[in-house]
């Protein structure tokens, strides 16, 4: 057993440190699976609730620590460090866009075709752990528009109230 090990495909990959494309292909079977098989507004709040593995690989709580309680400064360095657009069309209201021509999530592989949009909502899980954060209580984060659904760009609307 052990000799087989090493010569499959996926542990040979990682012994000699290359990633192993099995769990990007597993993903994208999954997700479109997921959107159809079950309603799409279950599927959204699981992707939701997975957010928190993103936000716990990055260690984004600790990044965001400088920015607790200073939402004007975690908007400043949107703007100036990811180049984000921010507007404040009403109180309350924050709308980001990631102004990226492409998709940033780590789980997609570029030239994925399936379509992996329900995946956008564990974008608004990660946003509604970023700017919660901040302003110390819970938000509501909406992806309005996004790459994966057609968009140019990536488009959050946050409520923070």
């Amino acid at each position: 057993f052990v000799a087989a090990a090493a010569t499959d495909p996926a542990h040979a990959a990682l012994e000699q440190g290359q990633e192993d494309p099995m769990p990007r292909a597993w993903i994208a079977a999954l997700l479109p699976a997921l959107a159809v098989e079950a309603d799409r507004a279950a599927a959204g709040r699981v992707l939701k609730a997975a957010a928190a593995a993103h936000w716990e690989n990055l260690r984004m709580a600790e990044k965001v620590a400088p920015f607790q309680g200073n939402l004007d400064a975690l908007l400043e360095f949107l703007r100036t460090q990811w180049g984000w657009k921010i507007e404040r069309p009403e109180p309350g209201v924050i709308v980001a866009d990631e102004n990226k021509s492409a998709c940033v999530c780590p789980v997609l592989r570029k030239g994925t075709q399936a379509d992996l949009s329900v995946l956008c909502n564990c974008s608004e899980g990660f946003a509604e752990r970023l700017f919660g954060a901040v302003a110390g209580h819970p938000v509501r984060a909406e992806v309005t528009q996004s790459i994966l659904r057609g968009a140019p760009t990536c488009r959050y609307r946050v409520t923070l109230g």
